[in-house]
């Protein structure tokens, strides 16, 4: 599952702080992405990334599951 996160320094009451906002999870990285770059085009924020929580799904074949003894 990946979500993207973004970062912003707000103005709350004359006091600037960081803002940190975590996106909902999604299931695929290529439509995490294309959030990321949507929200990276519209400038609002300091830092935009694709987080990964490092599972993966049924229908995905990792590296290491190739390499596993029966």
């Amino acid at each position: 599952m990946y979500r993207v996160v973004t970062k912003a320094m707000v103005t709350h009451h004359k006091i600037r702080k960081r803002q940190i906002d975590l996106g909902p999870w999604q299931p695929s990285e290529v439509q995490a992405k294309r959030w990321a770059q949507y929200l990276e085009a519209t400038g609002r924020y300091d830092s935009v990334v694709v987080q990964s929580n490092g599972g993966t799904q049924a229908n995905e074949a990792t590296e290491e599951d190739l390499f596993l003894e029966v």
